[in-house]
């Protein structure tokens, strides 16, 4: 029997493995061929040129079968991936006795890759000065390098760095490091790196109710005057757009599933999260709920100590989460009975629930009603969480049901 992969995934931000871009391959094999692949991993990185490090293999025993799961750190995931399928690839062709499979090609041609798409150096440069200062970066759909976000970013052109960097024109001072975080000659690129920095994020996962939150949470925040970047339903470049908007004070992300599965998440850190609710059917290689709510609740791990995290105490899955939230967690419930509620009360949380048809907003033993619940069953989540998490943020209930009004 072949080795057979089992999950083979390249993440380009924060994931369930960690907050720094890497890979997982996990495989079902007869044998246990750990050290095999650990070496291999090894060995093909050195080959091709590509960085690896934190890389940590371990096995576990299945009737007769062994689960093999792999990770490890590089900042080119997706090179990653293919370096993982090349070592698999060439375990089978060897238990197969396959003469012909050449083992050198594939990471010629990775070699290769990976060449065409390093960076020019200049771009590097910028890259690690910016993670020097805690600015995060990325490079954009267009091509472009995107240092900082929305008022707070800057672009810059890699295609120029590239001429440059073809012509010759590059001087030592050009790729020379100074004292931290650096210095440079007047002749390299003018970065205002004090202008430079992040805008809040307010992240939300769910289903059905997840984007209906977001558009309240912008309009909320486009209604006190500030810049907003909305994206709904947003995968790992509809964010990085939103977040590269030059107009944008703040950003509103309601993260598809599906990419937070398949990526990780487009944000280092977050100021506001919440988790509204669960699918009713799981995704494809998803084998639990609690491993669907532990995906969903990657912008919790990220949120700011100073911020909040917004959850729906109605599901048993995401009140699990609440022990590894990084800051306080307001959470919001369809029952005034709900026993969850009732202990984060009893030891000074905050809290929305209804009861006879009202929304109470909870501190501790105060009560205080706010709103009306009219919403049919389905779409009450989604209200809660609105009113949640713009009560998390810190806006009056004047502010909130003004909006609610319109």
């Amino acid at each position: 029997m072949p080795t057979e992969i089992i999950r083979l995934r390249g993440y380009d931000g924060p994931n369930l493995y960690g907050p720094q871009t890497s890979v997982v391959l996990q495989v079902r094999s007869q044998k246990d061929r750990s050290k095999r692949i650990k070496n291999v991993l090894k060995d093909g990185a050195q080959s091709i040129g590509m960085i690896i490090g934190y890389l940590d293999v371990e096995t576990e025993q299945q009737h007769e079968d062994y689960i093999i799961t792999a990770h490890y750190v590089t900042p080119t995931p997706a090179i990653g991936v293919a370096l993982a399928r090349y070592v698999v690839d060439g375990l089978n062709a060897k238990e197969a006795g396959d003469e012909e499979w050449d083992p050198e090609e594939p990471l010629w041609d990775l070699k290769q890759r990976l060449r065409a798409e390093t960076l020019p150096i200049q771009a590097l440069q910028l890259f690690a000065e910016a993670n020097t200062r805690h600015i995060p970066a990325f490079v954009r759909a267009d091509g472009q390098l995107q240092i900082g976000y929305g008022v707070r970013g800057k672009q810059f052109d890699i295609d120029s760095f590239k001429e440059r960097l073809s012509s010759g024109s590059f001087s030592a001072d050009d790729i020379g490091l100074g004292p931290p975080p650096s210095a440079r000659s007047a002749a390299t690129v003018d970065v205002p790196w004090e202008q430079l920095g992040s805008i809040p994020i307010v992240a939300i996962t769910g289903d059905r109710n997840r984007d209906q939150t977001a558009r309240f949470i912008a309009g909320l925040l486009q209604s006190q005057g500030y810049g907003v970047a909305l994206a709904e339903n947003a995968n790992f470049a509809a964010t990085h757009e939103a977040l590269g908007e030059p107009h944008a004070g703040l950003a509103v992300a309601g993260l598809a599933l599906d990419d937070v599965i398949e990526r990780g998440v487009a944000f280092e850190r977050c100021a506001y999260s919440a988790i509204v609710d669960l699918p009713e059917k799981l995704p494809a290689g998803i084998t639990s709920f609690e491993e669907l709510t532990q995906l969903l609740g990657i912008p919790m791990l990220v949120t700011n100590g100073e911020g909040r995290v917004v959850l729906n105490a109605d599901v048993p899955e995401i009140v699990a989460l609440s022990e590894y939230a990084p800051c306080p967690v307001v959470y919001f419930t369809t029952k005034e009975t709900n026993t969850i509620v009732g202990v984060h009360r009893a030891h000074g949380g905050e809290a929305l629930f209804v009861r006879d048809q009202m929304v109470f907003a909870t501190h501790g033993a105060s009560e205080q009603p706010v709103a009306r619940a009219s919403l049919p069953d389905a779409e009450l989540p989604g209200a809660l969480a609105s009113l949640a998490l713009s009560w998390a943020m810190g806006f009056s209930w004047d502010q909130i049901l003004a909006i609610m009004e319109n």
